[in-house]
């Protein structure tokens, strides 16, 4: 009798009571509340870094296409921009006689057009522009400016003047100005002085030209400027 006592006493003692399990969920729910965010930040620095890693792989292509085209061209773009898929200040890489230039750049990274095939939902590049030819054969031939989206609904990505942001550059620091003049509707500030801007749309998924944004006071998640940080959130 007393050794049957005594054996169900140690079981007694290895069994949680409720306020022993209710005190460890507490626990573990605090660990969570506080390992959670650290690791969301950790997913999303992860997928920027991998973002910015192609990206800047696509610009450098686009640099190297960009020679090609200016020495194709002897500097002289009239002919190149005589196209009805280009506009004043934009010049189409996805579509039109110029598709090919696009196309060479996504194939110098191992990419091809369309989602499936690796293609970014949008991708601009801004290169040195003045039609009074102030500017440099260097500086018309260098880009200065990236606009970026991985896929529809990722957060947009900038080069400017050789760093990554993710806020709209027109929202940050005035770093590029807008004017309703001529070509300089888009001048880029930097310390060598202000680099009026030219456009080409090397990938747009989204399928029209108006990849800016909708209208000036509500941007949409497929834009460029919809998709930065600051306006949705991200």
């Amino acid at each position: 009798m007393l050794k049957r006592i005594t054996k169900t006493k140690h079981k007694s003692r290895q069994a949680f009571t409720l306020v022993e399990l209710i005190v460890v969920l507490v626990i573990l729910a605090v660990l969570a509340a506080a390992i959670t965010p650290a690791l969301v930040g950790y997913i999303k620095r992860s997928k920027r870094a991998r973002y910015i890693q192609k990206a800047d792989e696509l610009r450098t292509a686009a640099q190297a296409v960009l020679a090609e085209f200016y020495a194709y061209y002897d500097g002289d773009l009239s002919e190149a921009l005589d196209s009805s898929a280009n506009t004043a200040t934009n010049v189409n890489w996805w579509k039109g006689n110029l598709k090919d230039y696009g196309d060479e750049v996504l194939y110098l990274t191992g990419y091809g057009r369309g989602k499936d095939s690796g293609e970014p939902y949008i991708m601009v590049i801004g290169v040195g522009h003045d039609e009074s030819t102030k500017l440099t054969s260097a500086q018309k031939n260098t880009i200065y400016y990236v606009g970026y989206i991985e896929e529809l609904g990722e957060p947009a990505m900038f080069y400017v003047d050789g760093k990554w942001i993710y806020q709209w550059p027109r929202d940050t620091g005035d770093l590029i100005r807008v004017s309703n003049t001529g070509m300089d509707r888009n001048t880029l500030v930097t310390d060598e002085g202000n680099i009026p801007l030219r456009f080409y749309i090397v990938c747009n998924r989204r399928g029209d030209d108006n990849i800016w944004l909708e209208s000036q006071w509500t941007p949409t998640k497929n834009t460029l400027e919809g998709n930065s940080e600051g306006h949705h959130g991200f």
